[in-house]
């Protein structure tokens, strides 16, 4: 595969990465599985690692603006990197092990000191990314030994997959077959816990939501009462011109209000002008007097001025006897139709804040009241303070709008995505309507409690996966030595009986094999017996065809040796045409006596019955005479000859005779005609070179053994017309391989073959260099 579909690959795959990273598989609340690592690891293994890290940066691209930095991005495209970059020396589960042990150095540069997250949130995060790779990566490498995906795959196999061992496959998958139950089951069991806490926390918010519901609904209607009650007193006590009683008056009633009302915490009389007539108490922190004061600008003094009932004002800042927050009861002072002015009485919101601080105790909830606006009305979790609070473009509120009274559900403080689980930024409420005024009872609690709990059950969860995971690959170490054993045994005996044991045999090692590796070694033996007797009753008959091939041969030499003589003597009598028959007759005399000898050369090497004769002498100088004498015969062939000096201890007789089968096959093998080329040489390494090269029909057969097969001949159609009984490259390797040197043929580019013979300068030690012998698909002579 080209470098730009690579890349184009690894840029899909990042894609789809991209797009299954939304579809997480949630194992507990808030920890999730992502589908992409998965995609970039194919990607990494498949294409390399350049497509691996361009799969990993696009898949990771949506952890930029989620957790709003790079480096979840960028550790992603590392970790295509990096196993794409061993993926041709390790397995994928390995590789992926081996960068998420090197992680915690660049874990602590890029998440603790330059992103400047907690140590406990780094660590747990860097054990959530790196189980999800390894998994990952584990369901990668099962998935590649499933024979249908190899078959459509191989080619793009690396080495330690395409060449995967049994126990290796046995052991990844019974670890992911032990996994992923483990998962699923403990999972299941975290998510029940973790819904059954989770409904027990929404019991206690809505438990103390209803309690300080009710208690402001006690508090709100003795207030009520109260100025209600002294509004009618007022009322009855009017002049005839409408005129309220005297301050002293006034302040004698508004001190019966507020000391029998413990709900209050001061009271006022005001003019329907909205000025303070009376005040109890009269004086605020500083000292100063408070009647007098002018509160016209109030929105309550005009609703009271249109109000025939008590009313309760939402939260607002109190400037008079009270700084802060402050919710009034206002009852209105009215005879018939003439409005005199109205009662006031401020709620005691500290008390209020106490009591709902006394339902949470020293537990993390926090309860707040809120008004229809909006407003905070108090809060439990401050003590005082003299500003006012607003829910209003917060998460809360968004939360509230769709929640109906005696309601539960969660919002998010803060987004925090490189927690271990997103349960710990979550906020778990209930709400209880205060329903005549429209406020609003909020008791929350955060998540940390759960999420301890849930990190708690993750963990555990890892460790039954570590246990499990050992169990299975010990398992597999059990399991794959029972099968692979037997296995070896046949393999080791499979190979000692071709390097020529005929003795091996693998029924001892697998006498405590299944049933099925047994009957495998018995079939082995079974074949081996077999294989032994053929090759006793072929090696037999072998060597009474030797036999047979030598005598005949000897037998045939001695009548063609008197028929040469005879032809010659007549030759030198008869002049003219007959004596030219008589010289094709002496042809084909010395034709047959090349066969016979031939046939007795290839008798004696299958009788190790031929001895080298050597002398020192020239190589170039038999190569020069036999390649001249052969070519000057053929009058359609040309001799290219470069003969340099190659002087050792070679067998004269012996050279000639393969120098001879080269370059009259060349010759043969050319039957249009051409270049016959020859040269010799010296190799640097003491050795000497004979090159014969043509351009003749050339060759088909990839098998070298097949082209020096002894009796056999190609069948193809140029070869028909082509004399030769197939023993001549025979014997030539023979004769090489016995003075230490090597043979071969091959193909010439651009049509024909070139034969090469190399051999050793000094003295060799001769040694039995046959070879088995194979059929020949296509071969020469």
């Amino acid at each position: 595969m080209s470098a730009l579909k690579r890349v184009g690959w690894g840029l899909l795959l990042g894609l789809l990465g991209w797009v299954s990273n939304l579809a997480a598989i949630e194992v507990l609340p808030g920890v999730h599985l992502l589908l992409g690592p998965l995609l970039v690891l194919i990607a990494a293994v498949l294409l390399g690692p350049v497509a691996g890290g361009l799969a990993g940066a696009v898949s990771g691209a949506r952890t930029l603006w989620m957790w709003g930095h790079p480096w979840g991005c960028l550790n992603m495209l590392l970790e295509g990197l990096f196993v794409g970059a061993l993926r041709r020396r390790l397995t994928p589960l390995v590789a992926d092990g081996l960068y998420w042990m090197l992680s915690p150095l660049y874990f602590f540069i890029t998440y603790y000191v330059l992103a400047d997250i907690p140590a406990s949130a780094v660590l747990v995060a860097g054990v959530k990314q790196a189980v999800n790779g390894l998994l990952a990566a584990l369901l990668l490498q099962v998935v590649l030994l499933i024979p249908a995906v190899r078959r459509r795959l191989r080619s793009l196999l690396p080495l330690p997959l395409a060449d995967v061992s049994l126990g290796r496959a046995f052991g990844s998958a019974l670890a992911l077959g032990a996994i992923i139950p483990v998962l699923v089951l403990g999972g299941a069991e975290g998510r029940t816990r973790y819904t059954t806490q989770v409904r027990q926390v929404n019991e206690d918010n809505l438990h103390a939501a209803r309690v300080v519901a009710n208690e402001i609904e006690s508090s709100l209607a003795h207030s009520r009462h109260g100025v209600s009650q002294l509004a009618r007193t007022l009322a009855s006590g009017l002049s005839p011109e409408g005129t309220l009683p005297g301050r002293h008056f006034l302040e004698g009633e508004l001190d019966a209000l507020v000391s029998y009302s413990p709900e209050v915490v001061n009271a006022y009389v005001g003019s329907p002008e909205g000025v303070a007539l009376a005040f109890s108490p009269r004086t605020d922190a500083a000292g100063r007097p408070l009647a007098g004061t002018d509160f016209s600008d109030r929105p309550y003094v005009r609703e009271a001025r249109e109000a025939h009932e008590p009313l309760v004002s939402d939260v607002f800042l109190g400037r008079g006897g009270v700084r802060g927050p402050l919710v009034v009861t206002v009852a209105p002072i009215r005879r018939e139709e003439q409005y005199a002015g109205y009662v006031l009485a401020a709620l005691d919101l500290p008390r209020l804040r106490r009591h709902a601080r006394a339902q949470v105790g020293e537990s993390q909830r926090r309860i707040r009241v809120i008004d229809s606006r909006g407003g905070v009305v108090f809060d439990s979790a401050e003590t005082g303070g003299a500003r006012m609070r607003t829910i209003l473009d917060t998460s809360l509120e968004r939360a509230l709008e769709r929640m109906r009274s005696g309601g539960t559900g969660t919002y998010e403080l803060e987004q925090d995505a490189v927690t271990l689980v997103r349960v710990g930024t979550m906020r778990h409420f209930g709400m209880m309507e205060v329903r005549p005024l429209g406020w609003r009872v909020v008791v929350e609690q955060p998540g940390t409690r759960l999420q301890r709990d849930v990190e708690r059950a993750y963990f555990g969860l890892l460790g039954t996966v570590g246990l499990a995971t050992v169990a299975a690959v010990l398992l597999a170490l059990a399991f794959s030595r029972t099968i692979v054993s037997p296995v070896q045994g046949v393999s080791h005996a499979a190979a000692r009986l071709a390097s020529g044991d005929r003795a091996a045999r693998a029924c001892e090692v697998a006498e405590d094999a299944p049933r099925e590796l047994s009957q495998l070694a018995r079939n082995f033996d079974r074949m081996a017996w077999q294989l032994s007797r053929q090759m006793e009753a072929i090696e037999r008959t072998s060597r009474e065809k030797d036999a047979f091939l030598s005598i005949a041969s000897h037998e045939l030499k001695t009548p063609l040796t008197a028929l040469k003589a005879q032809v010659q003597i007549l030759r030198r009598k008869v002049e003219g045409e007959y004596g030219e028959r008589l010289d094709k007759v002496s042809r084909q005399v010395d034709r047959v006596t090349r066969l016979v000898n031939q046939l007795l050369d290839a008798s004696q090497l299958g009788l190790e019955q031929l001895p080298l004769q050597r002398t020192r002498m020239d190589l170039s100088e038999v190569v020069r005479r036999v390649g001249e004498s052969l070519v000057s015969a053929s009058p359609l062939h040309t001799l290219e000859l470069e003969a340099r000096p190659v002087v050792g201890e070679f067998d004269e007789l012996r050279l000639e005779q393969v120098v001879h089968n080269l370059v009259s096959n060349a010759i043969k093998y050319s039957p249009t005609g051409g270049a016959i080329e020859v040269w010799t040489r010296v190799l640097p390494g003491g050795e000497g070179e004979l090159v014969v090269a043509d351009r003749g029909i050339g060759l088909r057969v990839v098998d070298e053994e097949q082209l020096f097969g002894r009796f056999e001949r190609g069948d193809r159609r140029e070869l028909t017309g082509i004399s030769g009984i197939g023993v001549g490259l025979y014997v030539s390797r023979e004769i090489v391989r016995r003075h230490g040197g090597h043979i071969s043929l091959r193909p010439r580019e651009g049509g024909g073959a070139v034969a090469t013979v190399r051999l050793p300068l000094g003295r060799e030690p001769e040694h039995d260099h046959r070879a088995p012998h194979s059929h020949l698909e296509e071969g020469r002579e």
